[in-house]
């Protein structure tokens, strides 16, 4: 925290620092992301007052990251108010409109020219977009040239926000200050862009991570004068540079995943468009799996625009460009938000669309949307089994998510489902009997099928040095990946869940379900039966479940 007072101004010189009054800006401050957006600081000579969003009233985490800024210098005796979201939001857009206004007129020219040279230059390579993104060391300027991004440059910070805000100013509609705590849109035309080859240019801008750290993006879609495929290209191709995308490689076979399943999940997550969605309880590894599929994407594919939109943002994605949804016990705020966030994405020429969760309609709405405008969108849903994925839908909307509407496979392209389960420790397990008093008698018995050698089962043991203890030397992923197609979702609309259940995992082709693959894993000694049993599905009998497979061709059959 010993920084304050340089991330605010960018500068080390307390005398030019003290030269600016405190009450016409926000002292920006390092705080927990599940903060950001719901507390402003406000500084009034000596006194200090933190404004938070009441939904912070009870919060641990607040309070003690207020506790920790009572010991900064100058805050021992800050004052807490307790105020609506919107007067918190408020607070900070007249912050950022006042701190705007300290630029000069000279300055705004000398970065006008700048922001003009730049379209002129990347308008010269017939280029469709312009992607800023400020990130926490630089600005990286980007530019689409037949589908791809292209790295143009890299500035500055300061720098490149002054150019923006003068860009943004640029247009005839724009505001004179520039807000840059919300989001907003602009377009140039006219007499401005004579000379730059352009005939308009479409403006969408606003924040995104790492917003502790001042993290922003700008959109420009450009329009040429001369359109069509034969337009003479002006620019000098040798400033451009490929992006690069992230490092490492593609670890869910290390997280469990088989060969054969993250076949099928990256086959969906390369179409152009449709929904992959992630199904489980919370804490079971959904948004670590799908980090590792953008990451994947980005590999292969590092010219793509991804946006996400994520409340929150777990894991940073430095590869695309992210949008927080403030933390609120406030649905219909935060319905607001989303389709505030839902808008923006859509006029960024995204490619791909990641949606943190479809908790409510609002969350169902804004992935079906996307997919309908011909995105692919790839989010998570909290249904237990992933079969049940429809109904969860339907009962949020009857109507605007009824089977007959969700139920497309160009809609839904993937289901998954998995579960995180504790790997025993094999230097302190201990073999397992089937009288478990852990568990019921039926349960041992039906434990018991699964496995043609009962002495290869194991339990966690008491614990040992090379598991610090605790009997379990990790965790691993048990899924079942449903790649859908006409007859899976013809059958939900004809015979409802458990018969297109039933009906598609009789096919030979089938992924095994939860319950087969961790069973598996029981017999090859690897997980305890107890944590299958409470993690991961009730245990039943191995030939129950086969006949169940077997027969599942033939439901329905009677009513086709």
């Amino acid at each position: 925290m010993g920084n304050i007072w340089s991330r605010l101004f960018g500068s080390s010189d307390q005398t030019a620092i003290d030269e600016i009054p405190l009450s016409q800006a926000q002292i920006v401050i390092d705080m927990p992301r599940s903060l950001e957006g719901q507390i402003f600081i406000e500084a009034n000579g000596d006194d200090r007052t933190v404004f938070a969003s009441r939904q912070l009233q009870d919060r641990l985490h607040f309070l003690q990251w207020l506790d920790n800024l009572r010991y900064v210098d100058g805050f021992r005796g800050v004052k807490v108010k307790y105020v609506p979201l919107s007067a918190v939001t408020e607070r900070m857009e007249h912050a950022h409109q006042n701190s705007a206004i300290l630029e000069t007129p000279k300055e705004d020219v000398e970065v006008r020219d700048r922001a003009l040279a730049l379209l002129t230059e990347i308008g010269g390579y017939n280029s469709s977009d312009i992607r800023i993104r400020r990130l926490s060391r630089h600005t990286e300027v980007a530019c689409r040239i037949n589908g791809r991004y292209m790295v143009a440059h890299e500035l500055e910070n300061s720098f490149a926000d002054r150019m923006m805000r003068a860009m943004y100013r640029l247009g005839s509609s724009q505001a004179a200050s520039v807000t840059d705590s919300q989001f907003q849109d602009g377009g140039i035309s006219g007499e401005v862009l004579k000379g730059t080859g352009l005939d308009n240019v479409r403006i969408v801008r606003g924040p995104c991570v790492p917003q502790s750290e001042g993290g922003w993006f700008m959109i420009l879609r450009l329009q040429s004068i001369k359109k069509g495929v034969n337009r003479r290209i002006r620019g000098n191709f040798s400033t451009l540079h490929p992006l690069k995308g992230p490092a490492g490689h593609l670890r869910l076979k290390d997280y469990g995943f088989t060969q054969r399943q993250i076949d099928r999940l990256m086959g969906i997550a390369m179409s152009p468009s449709g929904a992959l969605v992630f199904t489980a309880p919370t804490g079971h590894g959904k948004t670590t799996t799908l980090y590792e599929i953008w990451a994947e994407k980005a590999r292969v594919q590092p010219g793509r625009n991804t946006v996400t939109i994520e409340q929150p943002v777990e894991l940073d994605m430095p590869w695309a460009i992210q949008l927080d949804i403030p933390n609120t016990d406030n649905e219909e705020e935060n319905g607001r938000i989303l389709r505030e966030r839902q808008r923006a994405t859509l006029r960024m020429d995204p490619d791909d669309i990641g949606l943190g969760e479809m908790r409510d309609v609002d969350g169902a709405i804004t992935c079906f949307t996307a997919v309908q405008t011909g995105h692919f969108v790839a989010s998570t849903c909290h249904v237990d089994d992933p079969f049940d994925l429809p109904l969860r839908l339907q009962i949020m909307d009857f109507t605007r998510l009824s089977f007959a509407i969700t139920c497309n496979p160009s809609l839904i392209r993937g289901i998954v489902s998995q579960r995180l389960v504790p790997v025993i420790c094999p230097h302190c397990a201990v073999p397992w009997t089937t009288d478990d008093p852990r568990l019921a008698k039926t349960i041992n018995e039906a434990a018991l099928s699964w496995c043609p050698d009962p002495t290869l089962i194991r339990r966690v043991g008491t614990g040992c040095e090379r598991c610090y203890g605790t009997g379990i030397a990790g965790r691993t992923c048990v899924a079942e990946v449903i790649e859908t197609d006409e007859e899976l979702m013809n059958d939900f609309v004809a015979h409802g869940v458990s018969v297109a259940r039933h009906r598609y995992r009789s096919r030979p082709d089938a992924d095994p379900s939860l319950l087969e693959a961790a069973m598996k894993l029981v017999a090859e000694g690897k997980l305890d039966p107890f944590d299958v049993n409470t993690t991961v599905d009730r245990i039943r009998p191995r030939e129950k479940v086969l006949k169940e497979r077997q027969d599942g061709a033939l439901r329905g059959v009677k009513s086709c």
